[in-house]
């Protein structure tokens, strides 16, 4: 109990500064901006590229795994070190995250219209040829396994890992911003600034993408955040960003894996 004493006292004074900065808003801001900027320089396939050089460039895989580095790092950044963080400071907000199906009825109801209007608009984009110049973002390099002697071919198993992946990234991103960061701001700050603060990294993140899609980030952060508020659940959120950007890829690569 003696050794306890020293750890409880440096936790009630850490609280203790957190509620002086704001409390439970400022744990998740502070600590939500940390993580999106280490995932931006370390997190990136870029970054992948750039640690190991050219080690891995007759890997089987050697396309996707810097995409897979992105994905894997950002579901701990994303999921587990917020998690790692709540656990910190436990007694705070740890209940609240959305890891429940909520008002499963509701969610299935809008998931629905919502991919009723969705799929068929991506649909038409693809034969877009500003879409095919962006779609797959990770290139179709990501899908081609290295034969060796020069040869590659578009493989099947490669393209259902680095979705797996992509999936698994994209649940992380909606608990980060759609359970972590809303769930953690409503108490002090009500529903509406909740989910207006969450919008704002939420856009940014998307720089870099299509234009058309950078802006309709910031709808679709707005629609995201009130459908996670509504169902008490980022579940939801989760499969409509998922099957979109899965249903994107399958656009831009089915032909070729049709053809393998």
């Amino acid at each position: 109990m003696e050794a306890e004493a020293p750890l409880q006292t440096w936790k009630d004074r850490a609280r203790g500064l957190l509620d002086g900065l704001g409390g439970e808003p400022a744990i998740v801001i502070y600590a939500g901006s940390a993580l999106l900027i280490v995932s931006h320089y370390q997190g990136s396939a870029g970054f992948w590229r750039s640690l190991v050089g050219a080690r891995f460039d007759t890997h089987p895989w050697a396309g996707a795994l810097g995409y897979l580095w992105w994905f894997g790092s950002s579901f701990v950044l994303y999921l587990v070190m917020p998690l790692v963080v709540s656990f910190a400071t436990k007694g705070r907000f740890h209940e609240r995250y959305g890891f429940q199906w909520g008002d499963w009825k509701e969610g299935l109801k809008i998931s629905a219209l919502f991919l009723a209007v969705m799929l068929p608009a991506t649909y038409v984009a693809s034969k877009l040829d500003s879409f095919k110049g962006i779609y797959p973002l990770a290139g179709n390099s990501a899908f081609m396994e290295n034969l060796g002697g020069g040869k590659t071919s578009v493989s099947w198993k490669l393209f259902l890992v680095y979705e797996a992946g992509y999936m698994a990234y994209f649940f992380a991103w909606e608990f980060l911003f759609r359970g972590w960061m809303v769930n953690g701001l409503v108490p002090k700050w009500g529903r509406a600034q909740a989910i207006l603060v969450q919008v704002m990294p939420f856009a940014v993140m998307h720089l870099g993408k299509a234009e058309l899609e950078a802006l309709g980030s910031i709808v679709a952060g707005v629609a995201l955040g009130i459908l996670a508020v509504r169902t008490r659940s980022f579940f939801y959120g989760f499969f409509l960003h998922g099957a979109v950007a899965f249903w994107m890829d399958w656009l831009s690569v089915h032909d070729k894996l049709l053809n393998a």
